[in-house]
């Protein structure tokens, strides 16, 4: 059961940090950039999708060289 519970946070989390990181790329490619803001939206999707990768993975290689340093 609390499993379940840490896969459902854990995945809430991710949606989070990705609206996030979407929210921030429109505003500053919108500031940046003067082209269609469909195009705009679309490339501060792809770079939320990217960034929340990236952020996952740089919290799962912090754990790791935590583990491997407390050892």
């Amino acid at each position: 059961m609390i499993e379940i519970l840490g896969r459902i946070l854990s995945r809430l989390v991710n949606v989070a940090l990705f609206i996030v990181i979407t929210i921030v790329a429109l505003v500053f490619l919108r500031e940046a950039m003067d082209i269609n803001l469909a195009l705009i939206a679309l490339l501060s999707i792809v770079i939320g999708i990217v960034g929340t990768i990236a952020v996952r993975y740089l919290f799962k290689l912090v754990l790791r060289l935590g583990d491997l340093f407390s050892r």
